[in-house]
């Protein structure tokens, strides 16, 4: 497929032998091939895998190879470790986060939230690469970012995603890929809107019935994709249901409800482009978010 860059993230998921032609914002086209994926265990505590035990752990390593403008590379990610948290390649004038592959499901279920690709050509029956690109020039989006919740200082730490391991994908229980980014802080703890919001609301709620708190906002771009946000586990809103939010504005308080072993907050992050719904990884919009607050900061991955 041929796309231009936006000035918004670009998120792709791709079979082996695909091929994405990503126009920069100069004209010039960077032609990326996915060559091949693999998923490996580093260690786990569990007696087998996907049979979850409680404060289990599985952390593991997974990457692609594309050939990009004729030239192999090789990605590679760790997840749940601290290198969870990491930089973008620039390659060829793209910055591009590799969000997921396919072989992670080998060894870990998808029980607790959405997080695997949309259906592929792979044997599994799922796309089986997942990335998010843009041009290395340009931000993940026009507007500076807000924190969406207080930034821990020197970035955001693995141990501080629930019990150690509940950041994107990470292994809940050491056998399901968690489908968010939990960031542990007290009930209370004010979440802003991170960009402007042109709609918001609760799609799961105590008032409903639900066990929960769970928040949707909405962002249109002028350009014509769309940015879901959403927060789980939160005290309550503070801001009324169906009304715009501008960037910075408290909307709720987080963490409190149905928060676990530990109190926070659940952070989700899709994009609707392309007329498909992409998840990724919310990391990538607090990435942007310490780049935002301070652009001298050391490196927001720790």
């Amino acid at each position: 497929m041929k796309r231009k860059a936006k000035d918004t993230l670009t998120a792709i998921e791709m079979d082996r032998g695909e091929t994405e032609e990503f126009e920069l914002a100069d004209g010039r086209v960077v032609r990326i091939e996915l060559l091949s994926t693999s998923a490996q265990v580093i260690n786990t505590t569990l007696q087998q895998l996907k049979t979850g035990e409680e404060a289990g752990r599985t952390d593991y390593r997974f990457d692609c190879t594309l050939r990009i403008n004729g030239h192999e590379h090789t990605l590679e990610r760790e997840v749940s470790t601290q290198r969870s948290f990491y930089e973008p390649w620039e390659i060829e004038g793209v910055h591009i986060w590799l969000d997921a592959v396919d072989d992670i499901f080998d060894f870990l279920s998808e029980t607790h939230g959405p997080c695997r690709m949309n259906r592929g050509r792979g044997e599994s029956g799922y796309k089986q690469a997942r990335l998010a690109l843009q041009d290395s020039s340009l931000r993940i989006c026009p507007d500076r970012m807000h924190p969406w919740c207080p930034l821990p200082e020197g970035g955001l730490k693995i141990e501080d995603c629930y019990r150690g391991e509940d950041c994107w994908l990470g292994a809940y229980n050491g056998a399901s890929a968690h489908g968010g980014l939990d960031i542990n802080h007290p009930p209370g703890t004010p979440l802003r809107a991170p960009v402007d919001i042109d709609d918001h609301f609760y799609f799961n709620s105590l008032e409903m019935g639900h066990n929960n708190n769970r928040w949707r906002g909405i962002r249109r771009w002028p350009n014509g994709a769309e940015w879901i946000l959403q927060a789980h586990h939160m005290t309550e809103l503070t801001v009324r249901e169906h009304t715009p939010i501008e960037k910075g504005r408290q909307f709720a308080r987080g963490a409190g409800v149905l928060s676990g072993a530990a109190d926070h907050s659940h952070f989700v992050f899709k994009i609707h482009d392309y007329g498909e719904t992409i998840l990724l990884d919310p990391w990538i919009l607090f990435w942007q978010m310490y780049k935002d607050r301070d652009p001298a900061h050391n490196n927001p991955s720790g």
